[in-house]
C-alpha cells in the first residue's frame, strides 16, 4: 500500500520562531511534496500583543498552503500529530522553562515523526552559550529532538552535553534562506545607523543590570547625532520589545523599525550597534559596520565577538560612527576575517543544500531516519509496484484540449491494459467538443452550462486535467470539489512562458489571456499537479505556485520497436513539431556533414520547413509528414530506419524545464542519439546511452559515429538495454496510478477521513483569517 502522505509540521511558541521557521518553510515546499502545518501555541497569541506576528503567519500558510492547528495543553498537540507521519520542525527547543511547552510537544509526538531541533541563535542555550548563560541556566541543557541543527562545526559546541553529540547536524544558520528585505511598504526611511535593543536578554542581566547604561548611552548617542541634524533607527527585539512595553520616551531623531528582520533591508543603513546578539550576525552578513557594545565595566562576556568592533562608552560610540564615515572599509575587513574564523558554512548555496538533504530524508523514509549525506535528488511520488490498497478510478475522465500527444503517450498508451480489461473506462471532454458545439461563444455561459453536464453525466471518480489550457476549467474544479472527485493537473511545459521561437502561432495561442487564466486557476486550485519533471515542478514552486506537486521519475515510455543493428551509417535524421530554432544549432554542421558524406541521407519528420540551405542535396533529404496518431507516429519513426537521430537543443529557460522524449523514441526506433549536453538528455544519455555534446561539436560527432560504425551500434544497444530497465510501459503505469492514488488520498484528507482519532475532538484547527490576515 502507497505511504500516506507525510507532514511537516512548525512549531510556533516564541515570537522569533517564525523568523527563524520562514526560510525552511520555503525550501520545504519546493524541495519535498509534504503537506505543511503549523503548532500554534496559545502562550504565541497571548506574546503577540500587537498581532505582528499572527499576521505574518498567517500570510505565510496563505502562500505556502500550510494548515494552522491551536494547542494550549499537550493533548491538543498530539490530537493533530496522531495518526501521521513526517517531521515536526522546533525553532526553540530544549528542557527550560521558558521552552517547555516546544519541549513537551516533541516528548510526546508518535513514533512517525523526525524531531528536529534548530540553533536559533548565534548564542544559544544548549548549542553555544555566552557566560550570562551559563549563569542564568546551566550547562546541563537537553533537547527531545532526534536531530539538533547547529550552526557550527561541532568543536565550537562548546555548551553542547556529550548525550546529545551524535544528534548533532550541522546545517548553517537557517536566516541564510531568506532573502533581503527591500521593500516593504511599511519600511521607515533610513537616514545614518540603526541600534538593536535586546534588553530583556539574559546577557544584560544576569551578570548584573546592563539595561540603564546601555540606554544613557543611546540617549547621549542620538543628542550628539542631533547637533549634525542626523538621524538614528531604533530596532527592538522582536520577542522583548523593551522600548515599547515600557513606553520609553525616544529622542525626535530617532525612528523605529519594528518590522520583522526579513523585511528589513539592513543594507541600506550606514552602521549597526548592539549588545552581543544574533542581530550583530544579521549586520554582518548584510555588508555594514558593525559596532558590538559591552558594559563600561567588562562585566559582560562579549568572547565569542572577539575581533569586532568593540563600543562601550559614548566616546566609542561617537569614534566608531566617524570610523564609519571615513574608513568603512577598515570595519569591514575585520568582520569578513571574523566570519572567516568562523567554524561554519555560510554559503546560502550550501545551507540550502544541507537543509534540503535532511527535509527530504525526512520526508521520504521512515520513521525517524538518520538524515543520509546524500546529495538532494528528485522526489519521486510513491512506491512504483501494484499494490492492493491502492486506490484506483474506476472512471477517468481526461480533459484535454484536444486528443493531443502529451495525453496519449503520459496516459492512453501506458494504462491502455487496464483499458481493454476493463478495470478502467477511460472517459473524454475536450476544449474541441466545445468549440464544435458552440463556435466562438464556448466560454460563454451556455458553453459552461453544457461542459458541467457533460462532466456530470460521465459520472468520473478521478478528472485528468492534460495540459488543458481551453474555456471553464472552474466549473471541472468546482464539480470535483462539489462531488469529492479528484483533480489532476497534468501538465509538460512551462504553459505560462511559452516562448516565441515555437512558432507564430502557437505562441499567439498558448499566451492568449484566457488560456494563461486557465492554466493558472488549474496550478493554483487543482489536487494535484503532475509535472512532468522535477525541474518543471520547480519551476511552477519558483513562480509561487505552492500545494501539493509531484514529478514522476519518468514522463515518456516505450518498448524496442525496432532493434538496433550493425552496419554503416546511411541515414540520419531529426523529428521535431515548430521548434525550428532547436534544429537550427545543428543546421550548419549538418550542412557540411552532408557534403563530406555523400552516401548518407537526411530525413526531417515534423511539421518544421525544410531549410532552403538544405535543398542543394536534393533527393538526398527527405521530408516525413506529421503522423499524429501517437502509436502510428511511433511506427512510422521505426520504420524509417535512421541510424543516428539528432536532438539539439537551445539552452533557453523553457527547454531547461522540457522532458527527454526524443531520446526515449529514438532509442526505441533503433538509432543512437546525439543530443546538446547541459539540458534535458544528460541522464538518460549518460553513460554510452547517447553522445551528450556542446553546440559546436555537431559535425565532430556525427563523423566520429559515422567513421565508427560498431560504436555507433553499441550507442545505440546500450540506450535500448536502458530503456527497457528504466523506461518501460508497466514502470509509467504504476506511476500513473500511484499519482492517482496520491490524488484520491488528498481528497479524502480534505473530506476528513482518518481523522477519528481518540483525540481528534480536542484539535483547534485555524484559518489565516483567524489570525488576522485580513485584520
Amino acid at each position: 500500500m502507497p505511504e500516506q502522505r507525510k507532514t511537516v509540521f512548525f512549531i510556533i511558541n516564541l515570537l522569533q520562531d517564525v523568523n527563524v521557521v520562514r526560510g525552511l518553510v520555503y525550501l520545504t515546499v519546493r524541495e519535498t511534496d509534504a503537506d505543511v502545518g503549523f503548532l500554534i501555541s496559545d502562550a504565541f497569541i497571548t506574546r503577540d500583543g500587537q498581532r505582528i506576528w499572527q499576521r505574518e503567519l498567517a500570510e505565510l500558510a496563505a502562500d505556502t498552503g500550510a494548515s494552522l492547528h491551536r494547542f494550549g495543553d499537550i493533548s491538543e498537540a498530539y490530537a493533530v500529530l496522531q495518526g501521521g507521519s513526517g517531521m515536526i520542525i522546533a525553532a526553540s527547543e530544549s528542557d527550560l522553562n521558558a521552552h517547555r511547552q516546544t519541549h513537551d510537544v516533541l516528548r510526546v509526538a508518535p513514533p512517525g515523526y523526525l524531531r528536529v531541533t534548530l540553533q536559533h541563535g548565534f548564542e544559544c542555550v544548549g548549542f553555544r552559550q555566552s557566560r550570562e548563560h551559563v549563569v542564568a541556566h546551566g550547562r546541563n541543557i537537553h533537547f527531545a529532538a532526534d536531530v539538533v541543527c547547529s550552526w557550527f562545526d561541532p568543536a565550537v559546541m562548546t555548551a553542547l552535553p556529550a548525550s546529545e553529540r551524535a544528534k548533532l547536524y550541522v546545517s548553517g544558520p537557517p536566516m541564510l534562506l531568506l532573502a533581503p528585505g527591500s521593500d516593504h511598504p511599511d519600511h521607515p526611511p533610513q537616514n545614518g545607523g540603526m541600534v538593536c535593543e535586546n534588553l530583556h536578554s539574559v546577557r544584560l542581566s544576569a551578570t548584573g543590570d546592563h539595561k540603564a547604561s546601555f540606554m544613557d548611552i543611546f540617549f547621549d548617542f542620538c543628542a550628539e547625532m542631533a547637533k549634525r541634524d542626523a538621524e538614528v533607527t531604533l530596532r527592538p527585539h522582536p520577542g522583548g520589545q523593551y522600548v515599547l512595553r515600557n513606553n520609553i520616551a525616544l529622542p525626535d531623531n530617532v525612528r523605529l523599525n519594528n518590522l520583522p528582520m526579513y523585511h528589513v533591508n539592513l543594507r541600506g543603513y550606514d552602521y549597526g550597534i548592539s549588545a552581543p546578539s544574533t542581530v550583530v550576525f544579521d549586520m554582518i552578513l548584510a555588508g555594514i559596520p558593525v559596532g558590538v557594545w559591552r558594559d563600561p565595566g567588562g562585566v559582560m562576556d562579549a568572547g565569542n565577538y572577539d575581533g569586532l568592533a568593540e563600543i562601550s562608552t559614548l566616546d566609542d560610540w561617537l569614534a566608531f560612527e566617524r570610523d564609519v564615515r571615513l574608513r568603512p572599509e577598515m570595519l569591514l575587513e575585520r568582520q569578513s576575517a571574523f566570519l572567516r574564523k568562523l567554524q561554519m558554512p555560510s554559503d546560502p548555496a550550501e545551507v540550502y543544500r544541507r537543509f534540503a538533504r535532511l527535509l527530504v530524508a525526512g520526508t521520504s523514509g521512515s520513521a525517524r531516519p538518520v538524515p543520509p549525506p546524500f546529495p538532494v535528488g528528485s522526489v519521486t511520488s510513491a512506491a512504483t509496484s501494484a499494490e492492493p490498497g491502492r486506490i484506483t478510478p474506476k472512471r477517468l475522465l481526461f480533459v484535454a484540449n484536444a486528443l493531443i500527444p502529451t495525453l496519449q503517450l503520459s496516459f492512453l498508451k501506458p494504462l491502455k491494459p487496464l483499458f481493454d480489461s476493463g478495470e478502467i473506462e477511460p472517459l473524454m471532454l475536450t476544449g474541441d467538443d466545445l468549440k464544435d458545439k458552440f463556435g466562438k461563444n464556448s466560454a460563454g455561459a451556455e458553453g459552461r452550462a453544457w461542459f458541467i453536464q457533460q462532466i456530470a453525466e460521465k459520472k468520473p471518480d478521478l478528472i485528468v486535467c492534460c495540459r488543458y489550457s481551453a474555456a471553464h476549467a472552474g466549473a471541472v474544479l468546482e464539480y470535483g470539489r462539489k462531488n469529492d472527485v479528484p483533480v489532476i493537473f497534468h501538465v509538460d511545459d512551462d504553459l505560462l512562458n511559452i516562448p516565441r521561437e515555437i512558432g507564430e502561432k502557437k505562441w499567439i495561442m498558448h499566451n492568449h489571456p484566457a488560456r494563461i487564466q486557465t492554466v493558472t486557476t488549474l496550478l493554483n486550485k487543482a489536487d494535484l499537479r503532475y509535472c512532468s519533471t522535477r525541474k518543471l515542478k520547480d519551476r511552477f514552486r519558483q513562480l509561487n505556485f505552492y500545494g501539493p506537486a509531484v514529478a514522476g521519475q519518468i514522463y515518456c515510455a516505450s518498448t524496442v520497436m525496432r532493434r538496433a543493428e550493425r552496419g554503416p551509417v546511411r541515414k540520419v535524421g531529426y523529428m521535431g513539431f515548430d521548434h525550428a530554432h532547436d534544429f537550427e544549432i545543428a543546421l550548419p554542421a549538418l550542412e557540411r556533414y552532408l557534403k563530406r558524406n555523400p552516401e548518407v541521407t537526411f530525413e526531417l519528420f515534423g511539421s518544421i520547413p525544410l531549410p532552403d540551405v538544405l535543398r542543394q542535396f536534393g533527393d538526398r533529404v527527405v521530408e516525413v509528414a506529421p503522423v499524429r496518431d501517437y502509436a502510428a507516429f511511433l511506427q512510422t519513426l521505426a520504420d524509417r530506419k535512421w541510424d543516428i537521430g539528432i536532438c539539439p537543443l537551445a539552452k533557453t529557460a523553457f527547454n531547461e524545464v522540457k522532458a527527454n522524449t526524443k531520446w526515449v523514441e529514438y532509442t526505441a526506433c533503433g538509432m543512437a542519439t546525439i543530443a546538446s549536453r547541459g539540458l534535458v538528455y544528460d541522464d538518460c544519455a549518460a553513460g554510452g546511452r547517447g553522445r551528450l555534446i556542446d553546440d559546436d561539436a555537431w559535425e565532430q560527432t556525427l563523423q566520429e559515429l559515422t567513421d565508427n560504425p560498431e560504436e555507433r551500434y553499441e550507442t545505440a544497444r546500450r540506450a535500448q538495454e536502458y530503456l527497457e530497465t528504466v523506461y518501460s510501459s508497466e514502470r509509467l503505469k504504476e506511476q500513473v496510478l500511484d499519482v492517482f492514488d496520491m490524488a484520491a488520498r488528498l481528497v479524502n484528507k480534505r473530506k476528513g477521513q482518518g481523522k477519528t482519532g481518540p483525540m481528534a475532538a480536542l484539535r483547534r484547527t485555524l484559518t489565516p483569517e483567524d489570525l488576522g490576515m485580513t485584520g
